[in-house]
Formats: C-alpha cells, sequence, structure tokens
C-alpha cells in the first residue's frame, strides 16, 4: 500500500509540473510581454493561451488581415488603449480602452513597412506605446523598449 501511494504521488507531481503554467521571466523595466503567434495561426495562439495564461481565453482585435500578436501586461492596473494608426495620413484613431487590462491579442500590420497599431499602456504616471512588428532585416519580433519577445524559435 504504502509503495502504491508513493507511486500514485510521485504521478500526481509530475502531472501538476507537466500542466503548469509557464513564468513570464519579465526584467526589471519590462512592462509587458508579446509574442507573435503568425499569420491567422489560431492554433499557435491557443498554444501560448496554454503556455502563459493556463488555457484562458484572451479577447482578439482585428486590425487589419496580417500577423497576430498575444500581448500580456505585466501588471494588472495597467490602462491598456489600442490605436489604429492611418498609413495615408500619420494620424492615429482610439478603437478600444480598458482600465485594469488583461492579456489580448490583435491581428494587425497587413502591410510589412507600415505598423497600422499602436498599442499603449499607463500605469501611475509612466506611459509606454509600441506598435507589434516583424522585422524586414531578420523577421524577428520588435516588441519595444519596455516589452519581451515571447515569440519561440520553431
Amino acid at each position: 500500500m504504502k509503495k502504491r501511494t508513493v507511486s500514485l504521488l510521485c504521478c500526481a507531481l509530475l502531472l501538476v509540473c507537466l500542466t503548469a503554467q509557464a513564468e513570464i521571466p519579465f526584467a526589471n523595466e519590462q512592462l509587458y510581454a508579446v509574442a507573435c503567434v503568425g499569420y491567422g495561426d489560431d492554433v499557435a495562439l491557443a498554444d501560448y493561451r496554454e503556455r502563459y495564461l493556463d488555457g484562458a481565453s484572451v479577447p482578439v482585435h482585428y486590425v487589419s488581415d496580417g500577423e497576430t500578436y498575444l500581448i500580456i501586461p505585466r501588471f494588472a492596473d495597467m490602462t491598456l488603449r489600442l490605436y489604429v494608426n492611418d498609413m495615408e495620413t500619420s494620424s492615429q484613431t482610439l478603437i478600444y480602452e480598458e482600465e485594469n487590462c488583461r492579456p489580448f491579442a490583435v491581428r494587425c500590420n497587413i502591410s510589412d513597412i507600415f505598423p497600422d497599431v499602436t498599442i499603449s499602456f499607463t500605469r501611475g504616471e509612466t506611459t509606454v506605446e509600441f506598435s507589434p512588428y516583424l522585422s524586414l532585416k531578420d523577421g524577428t519580433l520588435q516588441p519595444g523598449k519596455f516589452g519581451l519577445d515571447l515569440t519561440r524559435d520553431e
């Protein structure tokens, strides 16, 4: 009986370890994490949600028919503002705002040379903005100065 209990306990611990949510390795000044999950790839988005958000669903903001990015704020008390960038006028239009923001996905950047979305986070007196995009030089994600790239090398 003792041997069976130990075996069951070991199996249970292994299962917990295998299904645990991955810790996001934020550095001191990083305020959000970003992963490029691909061009309309809902399976990859689900994989990232499982890995970092324990499978929780996230709202998806469709700006244009481009890449999908998963954005995970570091702090829940940040305010999110999502803007669409107009390529012709270089103006921005606020399309979404949320206090106490939560993780979300955005599909954007129909053009490789002009990011069509700007994401703004405000916490206290600090506001940071970035436009996620893939570098034309080497295809890597450009998460902005205060962002952490979670994109996996496949």
